[in-house]
């Protein structure tokens, strides 16, 4: 791939695996300039070299996006290397599974404070760059269970439903010059769909996913990928504050 003489300079955050790597990989493949992180490692370190292998040029750094200190500080690395951000997917997401009755503190802040308070500290992160440019596009991973409840989840919903609310402020502050969506996967083969459950677990949730879904089968990350391009590139220029929703008809609304 020939690299653009001025590449979009896209940041993606949990871009170590699933929808995160899956993005990465595609942009990368486009020519574009992907800059990701993730507060694994390994990960991160694994989707560089995919993208590395292809002749690519990837920028990586290890932040718990849980911290402002920690986002800051990348975001001004990634500035100061390219003077520039024009998209942002804010996608890292963690889980962990529990009945409200049984849930502890720690379950429920965990998936606050990464996915609402993670997403928050980089939109106000890039944003920043963004607004003086009057230029940029931003995509939030929520989730179709952002409009409907489900059982053992409260947490995870609950986030998702702040995140699809923070789209639509965002969008209506930052308009018309910034766009902000969301996407809304369903259920998608990806590790945070396997994670805390065994091989025979997540068989038995595949085939409950699988039974109720229209399309009878699991989502890929790369189809959830293509929807993100998309939401981030020119073709959706007068798409903002929505949830567009790959989720093999699980929900509609």
């Amino acid at each position: 791939m020939v690299a653009a003489e001025n590449p979009r300079v896209t940041v993606i955050t949990g871009g170590g695996s699933g929808l995160g790597r899956a993005t990465a990989i595609r942009l990368a493949r486009k020519g574009e300039q992907v800059c990701i992180c993730d507060l694994n490692e390994e990960n991160v370190n694994a989707t560089a070299e995919i993208i590395q292998s292809e002749g690519n040029t990837v920028f990586t750094g290890i932040v718990d996006v849980r911290e402002q200190s920690q986002v800051n500080a990348w975001i001004a690395k990634v500035i100061d290397k390219f003077g520039k951000i024009d998209c942002l997917f804010s996608n890292a997401g963690v889980n962990a599974r529990a009945l409200v009755a049984n849930m502890t503190l720690a379950q429920w802040s965990l998936l606050i404070d990464t996915h609402v308070t993670g997403t928050f500290n980089f939109c106000q992160a890039v944003l920043r760059h963004m607004v003086p440019r009057q230029s940029g596009a931003i995509v939030i991973t929520s989730s179709d269970f952002a409009v409907v409840g489900v059982a053992n989840a409260a947490n995870y919903c609950a986030a998702k439903t702040a995140l699809y609310s923070l789209t639509k402020s965002l969008a209506l502050e930052f308009a018309p010059h910034i766009r902000v969506n969301a996407i809304g996967p369903g259920p998608i083969d990806t590790p945070l769909l396997r994670a805390n459950r065994t091989p025979e677990e997540f068989e038995t949730a595949r085939r409950a996913f699988e039974g109720r879904l229209p399309m009878k089968r699991l989502g890929q990350p790369e189809e959830v990928a293509a929807v993100v391009d998309f939401l981030l590139s020119d073709r959706a220029s007068f798409i903002t504050g929505q949830l567009l929703q790959p989720n093999g008809g699980q929900v509609m609304w």
